[in-house]
């Protein structure tokens, strides 16, 4: 089997890179802090939310996103 190397030009994920750096400069400045959740279905993300809402809620304003 032979191996052949390919030059990149361009990252692949550049665009998403720079929406990144978008969001992160946005939440630094309005000292807002951000996580992102991911994983199989069935894995408790949903409760974990609302278990960290309620334990939050009373101290912090507190928004979810779903996509």
């Amino acid at each position: 089997m032979s191996t052949k190397n390919v030059l990149i030009v361009e990252k692949i994920l550049n665009a998403n890179d720079q929406l990144a750096a978008t969001n992160r400069l946005l939440f630094d400045t309005t000292k807002t802090y951000a996580i992102n959740i991911m994983a199989s279905p069935g894995a408790g993300k949903t409760s974990l939310i609302l278990k960290t809402i309620q334990a939050l809620a009373k101290d912090l304003k507190i928004g979810v996103i779903e996509g």
